[in-house]
């Protein structure tokens, strides 16, 4: 049995490995984020969103996706930035990732994404993610980085890594999300 255990043990951190080099990667300054206006904006009709969330509209399987900084010092920054905003996110009925124990990454936070395209509007789910994570989401209780409530003023460059698990099956998708958050320790987020 040890063989076979260390066998799924190579075959999954070959996986990780080929999810982190392979990953599509988004780049955009959080100061571009366009103001709220009662949940009328469509960040997807954005001058600086729109060919992102193109791009995304064509990943219908599972996805694995990762906020990232140019640098350890800048998320530290905003992951302390978020920590300080967290009563005043809470009072505005916005949730967020939880705090976690790490102290020294680029990554702000990760996560997966079962695949598929929600009738209602025809985006994939992963689009709909995002949106959640950027704040434009009119449901403040689905958890997300909330972005645009936060960090739309501290102009910094953050990078959205995304990998399509192409026939990937559901029930692995929470131990790669697992073994990558362990590759990457995301600053905030349960992993």
């Amino acid at each position: 049995m040890t063989q076979e255990i260390q066998a799924i043990q190579c075959n999954f951190v070959a996986l990780a490995n080929i999810a982190i080099k392979e990953a599509d990667s988004y780049s955009f300054n959080l100061n571009q984020l366009p103001a709220v206006n009662n949940y009328n904006t469509d960040i997807r009709e954005d001058q600086y969103f729109k060919s992102i969330f193109e791009a995304l509209n064509k990943k219908e399987q599972n996805c694995l996706y990762w906020f990232e900084l140019e640098s350890e010092a800048l998320a530290i920054e905003l992951n302390h930035l978020l920590d300080a905003k967290r009563e005043e996110l809470k009072r505005n009925l916005r949730v967020v990732p939880v705090k976690n124990s790490n102290t020294h990454s680029k990554v702000l936070y990760v996560g997966i994404r079962r695949g598929g395209i929600r009738k209602r509007d025809k985006l994939t789910n992963i689009s709909g993610r995002i949106i959640q994570h950027l704040g434009y989401y009119e449901k403040g209780s689905t958890q997300g980085l909330q972005l645009v409530h936060w960090a739309k003023d501290t102009g910094k460059e953050i990078k959205l890594y995304v990998i399509e698990l192409n026939g990937l099956d559901n029930a692995y998708l929470n131990a790669l999300e697992k073994i990558i958050a362990d590759r990457l320790n995301p600053l905030c987020g349960r992993h």
